[in-house]
Order: structure tokens, then sequence, then C-alpha cells
């Protein structure tokens, strides 16, 4: 924990500031603060220059190649990155089955020469570089041509495994070509992917004068033919990484004990410390009553002695709780943590040992280091790769450098001692390395380095305070200011450094709050009750006055609330109309309503008006809500309208036999029951919801006034029943009142058509004697229209 109180520890001052502070502010000595105290901040890191890092080789100060320890982005890293170690080798030819020889072995100035025979090379040798890793193939040759080469050209080709390639074809030069006074030519033939030991071994080198005509250009000379080829190497070392940092300000938390004081037996107090008073015999001494600091705990017991190697002290202590019983004496080891108790006494018993001195630490204080290992840690000598964690010079752990996080804690007092006011911490990390060359990036990070058991007393006065008292208030009224830090005072902190808290158990009736030093009473609208306030005021060590007082707020019956009308509202004149009334009352339930108007009956139950209005026009409504002891009013205008209500009053067919093929006049009667005149009125009829006819409208009724109109209708065939509807002002084109009564239906039935028979009595025509006279008759009146038409015109020669 970097600041603060640790929980157990403020649970133990917040009790014992309950128990000894009196209530209302009246003042006593106490211990102001025991809070913990971080005695390594750097450990957070966040400020790299706090730490003194440093990159060796092992076992030397000088600087190390491959790792780099640094302090950025709140963590310490020991970064460790080895790159792929290579090295590079020439082979050179070492056969020709040309017999070119002095075109073999490493560049010497001999060479072998050709105009036109080729030159081949082979033969080369790389027993025990077959293991390392192969990874890039270049092609040397030490060769010339002198003269410039105009038609003549030299090519350079490769041969493994029956596989041939053109490697350099050279031509048309403007001068000589040496590459055996000056560098050797170089060709990069490929990688590892492309080329193994096995085929390199194979590998024959041709070089070849292609001479063009009957005059050669130039020729060639070759001194040496090579392969110079990058490989993985094995390779070892050692470097590490450090870091410290060093803090002061504080002192330990560990406290010695007086050797001079105590019970002795057969033991006495000496220049190098206890000792036994008869040698050889054995001694011991108890220690007076050691207490723990307040709100703290105790640690573990630690001694030194002059010579560590004549170690046979035997450790024992005894608890108390009042400091006036103990316990009987219990056998420990020294650095264990005893157990959380008030007293102690420590007694020891030695027969050589000289000790020198006893210590307690305070809190248990612990180094505790959380961080991870990132990376590979393939090629490390793990007995010597490792990180370890060093306070004032002294090991506390040696870990392996292992991948994966970690989170370790190590008691330390034995590591402080009394006085001590500063502490270094120092982190190492050792990379040992005997790898097989391969590239690797190891990283340690540190991300938190804490040294916990820190403590500091403070003692101080608590604030005092004039009590506010008690406060009674008004229901909706505008509240109250308190006058308040000009009535506090303290010793150590000035007024308007003091830190005042208000702690309300009713938020909903008031709300408390701090302005300008003074407690303001805020109420909340329709609200009434009781709240209890406490008030609670802190110096910057944290001593508290606290008052707790009464807030009253008194009731207040409030009017109803009645929401506003539309501003016109239109209803039918002496037709009831409901209009909605909108109102609450947060105080009462019994609420009673009325209007000035006979003609408007309020419903409070329905949240209704009912409103039967007598004579068309404007009128204004005055409507009241009233409780027990106040009235709301509103106004209601209304605009009164008197309107024509259509219905289709019957539909009528006749009282004949209805058949199929039958033109029927069905006759839709149509009457005006509404409170003014109508005007165009259409009608529609459907039969089985199908259109039959949208006659002429009616263009007037009155009111009461009855009007019809008929729709032609040609009866379907094979049909038995029939659904006639007729709808009035099916567009809803004129206002009415009630538009839900403009469609009226009637069901009929259809019989089938009557079939003609031949006449068995009385005097009947066939349907062969009417076709006769039909044509007689046609015959007569062609006759008669000749007869009586003017003669033929003539042409007067």
């Amino acid at each position: 924990m970097r600041s603060g109180i640790k929980p157990a520890a403020l649970v133990l001052v917040v009790l014992g500031l309950l128990l000894i502070a009196p209530y209302n502010g009246v003042a006593a000595r106490t211990i102001h603060d025991a809070h913990s105290v971080d005695l390594f901040p750097s450990g957070d890191f966040s400020e790299s220059s706090q730490w003194v890092v440093d990159d060796t080789l092992t076992y030397s100060n000088n600087p190390a190649t491959y790792t780099e320890t640094m302090v950025a982005e709140n963590k310490l890293s020991f970064i460790h990155q080895r790159p792929l170690n290579t090295e590079q080798y020439t082979f050179w030819a070492q056969t020709s089955p040309t017999d070119s020889n002095a075109s073999r072995y490493a560049p010497d100035m001999a060479y072998s020469w050709s105009k036109g025979p080729e030159i081949v090379v082979n033969g080369f040798d790389f027993t025990s570089f077959e293991q390392y890793e192969l990874l890039k193939v270049e092609l040397l040759l030490n060769i010339q041509i002198p003269d410039a080469l105009y038609q003549d050209s030299v090519r350079i080709s490769t041969e493994h495994n029956g596989q041939y390639d053109l490697v350099k074809t050279f031509a048309h030069t403007t001068g000589d070509l040496d590459y055996m006074n000056n560098t050797a030519w170089t060709h990069l033939l490929g990688d590892g992917e492309n080329y193994s030991w096995v085929n390199l071994s194979t590998l024959s080198v041709t070089l070849d004068y292609v001479s063009v005509g009957t005059t050669d250009d130039s020729q060639l000379n070759v001194d040496a033919v090579g392969l110079k080829i990058e490989y993985r190497s094995p390779w070892y070392g050692g470097e590490v990484g450090k870091a410290s940092s060093t803090f002061s300000g504080f002192e330990m938390p560990i406290s010695s004990l007086d050797l001079t004081k105590g019970t002795f037996e057969n033991i006495a107090y000496s220049t190098c410390g206890l000792e036994t008073s008869i040698e050889g015999t054995s001694g011991n001494w108890t220690s007076e009553s050691f207490e723990t600091p307040p709100s703290q705990r105790i640690g573990r017991i630690h001694y030194e002695l002059v010579n560590e190697s004549l170690d046979d002290v035997v450790l024992e202590y005894a608890t108390s709780s009042d400091g006036s019983v103990f316990t009987n004496f219990v056998a420990i080891d020294e650095n264990t943590l005893l157990p959380d108790v008030a007293f102690v006494k420590v007694k020891l018993s030695t027969i050589t040992a000289c000790i020198s001195s006893v210590s307690i630490d305070i809190n248990d204080p612990r180094l505790s280091v959380s961080g991870q290992v990132l990376g590979d840690v393939d090629g490390f000598n793990a007995q010597y790769t490792r990180w370890m964690i060093y306070v004032e010079g002294e090991v506390i752990t040696n870990e392996p450098i292992t991948p994966g996080s970690f989170s370790l804690s190590f008691p330390i007092g034995e590591y402080m001692s009394v006085g001590q006011t500063s502490i270094n911490v120092e982190i190492k990390s050792w990379f040992n390395w005997d790898s097989d060359g391969s590239k690797s990036t190891t990283i340690v990070e540190i991300n938190s380095v804490d040294i916990t058991g820190g403590y500091e007393l403070e003692w101080d006065e608590d604030p005092v305070c004039i009590a506010v008292g008690d406060q009674t208030l008004i229901e909706d009224g505008s509240g109250i200011i308190l006058p308040f830090t000009n009535r506090c005072s303290d010793d150590r902190t000035a007024l308007d450094d003091l830190q005042i808290s208000l702690d309300n158990t009713n938020s909903d009736i008031v709300t408390v709050d701090m302005t300008q030093g003074d407690i303001r009473l805020s109420l909340v609208n329709e609200q009434s009750g009781q709240a209890v306030i406490t008030t609670t005021v802190s110096d910057s060590a944290g001593n508290t006055w606290s008052e707790t007082f009464t807030v009253i707020i008194e009731s207040v019956d409030d009017a109803p609330v009645v929401n506003e009308f539309p501003s016109l509202v239109p209803v039918e004149h002496d037709y009831l109309t409901e209009v909605e009334l909108i109102y609450h009352d947060i105080d009462s339930s019994g609420l009673t309503a009325f209007s000035n108007r006979s003609w408007a009956i309020i419903n409070l139950e329905l949240g209704i008006i009912e409103i039967v209005a007598p004579n068309p026009g404007y009128h204004s409504v005055l409507i009241s809500v009233c409780d027990t002891t106040s009235c709301s009013e509103r106004v209601l205008d209304l605009e009164v309208l008197a309107l024509p209500d259509l219905t289709i009053e019957s539909i009528d067919v006749g009282d004949d036999t209805i058949r199929e093929g039958d033109l029927i006049g069905v006759r839709v009667y149509v009457r005006n029951n509404g409170r003014s005149n109508a005007n165009l009125i259409s009608v529609r009829c459907d039969a089985d919801h199908v259109l039959i006819a949208i006659p002429q409208p009616i263009s007037f009724l009155e009111p009461g006034e009855l009007g019809v109109v008929t729709c032609d209708w040609i009866v379907p065939e094979a049909d038995d029943v029939v659904v006639i509807s007729a709808v009035v002002d099916r567009g809803l084109e004129i206002d009415e009142t009630d538009e839900n009564n403009n469609e009226a239906e009637i069901i009929i039935t259809i019989d089938e058509a009557i079939t003609e028979q031949p006449a068995s009595n009385g005097l009947q025509v066939s349907a062969a004697s009417i076709k006769v006279l039909t044509i007689a008759s046609l015959i007569a009146v062609i006759g008669l229209f000749a007869f009586f038409a003017p003669s033929k015109i003539r042409k007067i020669e």
C-alpha cells in the first residue's frame, strides 16, 4: 500500500477516536492519525530519475552489448536482445575436371587461361561445417579479361545434381575486367532454402570463353573460384543489468529492546553485549514489557551476535493484553511473525553467544515485487541466468529467469536497524548464454516494488464548533442559512482549510450543503416531515468534531392544481360531450368540484366534464376544484355547434318476389336527425360489397326531413342471398353529430327465374306464331312505305 492507513489499522484508529472524542467536540488530546507510510515510493517507477541503472559484462565494468536496463512507462525493464550470431567463411574449389589446376585453391596470382575451352572447377570441402545452419551463399571469382569484348563473351554457369544455371555473361565490354588484382567478382547464389551443404558439395562452376569469328577479342584468366558462405554460429557470454534506488525521509519500523534493563539470570551486560556470567553455563535475560505502537501490529524478533558462528540462542516470548498479566513463555524461531498482541516480553538463553542487540520490527515490514518475464529463454545457462533483489546490500531472493508472471513477497525486518531513515533496494538480472547462435529476446519486467510496514503517528486536538441546534421550518418556505465555519476553531488548521461534511437522513424533504462556510438548508417543494442532519468537521490531520441536529418541516395544505384546457373546445349543441379534466392535489384526497353552468357537470372520479350545451355559439365555463381549505379555478372556452346528423332510415326493394335477372329499384330513405341543414347528400348502394349505383345526391334536407334516392339493380343469377347496403356521406364531406350511423343494410333472398311452358288451355300464342306475325308485320310496313313514298325523280330531256 503506497499511502493511507491499512484497513485493520484504520478500523483501530476510528474506534479509538470514537471512544475518546466526546459528543459535540469537547477537545481531548488523542492520536490524531496513525497512517501507513510508503517506505519505497520509487518502486512505482513513475520517476526514472529516482533509479540508477547500469549494464555491464559479467564480473566486469565494461559496458554490455546486448543488455539494456531502463525505467520507462512505469516499470523497470531488463531487456536482453541477442542478434542472430553469424560467421562467414570462403571455401575455394579444390579440383578441376578440365585440369585447370592453376584455378584451384585460394587466390595466388597463378591462373589458368582460355580462349575457347571451358574451365570447370569443383570440389568444395565443407568438412566440420555441415552441422551449422546455412544462411547465405555467394560465388567469388578471381578472374581477369585483359581486353574489351566486342564479339566474344564469357559465360559463368553452375551445375549441381544435373541442374544448370547461367550466372553471368560478360559481353560488349568497353575495356578490361580485372577481378584478380582488384576485389573478386561476387554473385549471390541464394540462401539456406535454395542450397544445402550437400548440394554445394556437388557444385561445379563452369567458366566458358565463347569465341565468335576467327580473331579472339581477349582471353579468360582464372586464378581461383570460391563460395563465400554465411552460417549461424554458436556462441556464449554473460551480461548483467542493474538498477538501484534509495529512499530517505522516514524512520524504519523497528524498535530495539534495552539490554541493560530487564531480568538477568546468570547473564550480564558487558562490552560486547549480553553474555553469561559463568563461562560454560547457561544464562537467560528477560526484557521489560514492550508495547505495540497505537494502531499498529507487532512483527518479528531479531537479534545480532558478535560472533554469528556461536549462535546457540534460545528465543522465547510471552504476551499480554494489558501489560500486567503475561502468558507463559513459548519458544519461537528468530524472524518468525509474532501473534497480534498489545504487549510482549522477550526471553533469550545462551551459553556461548554474546548478544549485541535485540529488536522487534513493527507491522512485519515486507518487500513485495510483481512483474513478468517475456520472450524466450532458449540458449541460456539456467544455473547462472537469474534475477536477484538486494536490500541494504543483502540478497533477499535469487530467482531463475523463466517465462511467465510473478508476484513475490519477503519479510525484510532483519535487514533494518533502529534509527535507520533510508533504505536501498537493488535489482539485478544476470544473463548467461551458451546458445547455438539463434536470435533471442528476453525481457525481465518489474512492475512494482513495495515496502510495507512503515507508519507515522500524529497527535492533535479535535476542532471545536458552536452547535447549530434543532431547526423548525414551514413547508414550501425559502429555507435558511446557518452561520457555521466562523463559529469553529482548531489548534492546527486554519478555518478555511477545515473540511465539513454533512449527512442527511431524509433528503426527500430537505437538502443541506455548504455555501461560503455556512450551512444552507433548502426545502423540497411540497414536502414535510423530519430529517436528522449530522455535521462533521475535520482538520488537516483528520481529527473531527460532529453535531447531530433535527430539522422539522411543518406541513402546509396546498391548493389543488388544475391543468389548463385547450384554447377552444368544440361541442355539439344539445348533445352530451365529455371534456377531460386533469387535476391533482398532493395534500388532499377528498376534493370537490363545480362549474358556473348548470349544463356542465363535473365527474371527478372519471376526470371528465359532461356538457350538454343548450345554445349554439361561444360560451365560457368556470371550473372550480376545491380541497378543505382552498380552491383552484380554470376557464373552459366552448364553441357550441349545431350539426346535421344523417342516417339511413330504411332500404326498400318492394314486396314482390325477387327473381334472377329482374331489374329492381332499391329505394334508400335518408333522414336528417341533426339540428342544421344538410346539402348535396351523397348515397352509395352496394350488393355484397359490390357497387350497384351512386345516384344523384339529395340536394337539401332540413332537420327532421326525410329524403329518398333509387338505385337500379339487375338481380344476379346463381346467388340465393344478397346483402344490400347503403352508405350516406361515405366521403365524410358533411360534419355530423355522429359519423358512425351513416350505414345500413338488408338481406334479401333471390328466387330462380320462371321458365316459359306451352299453353294447355285458353288463348295462347306460341313462339312460332309470334315469329310469323312479326315477319308479316314487317312486310306490311315496307309495302305501306313504298305506296306512300314520292315517285322517282325523272330527268327532263
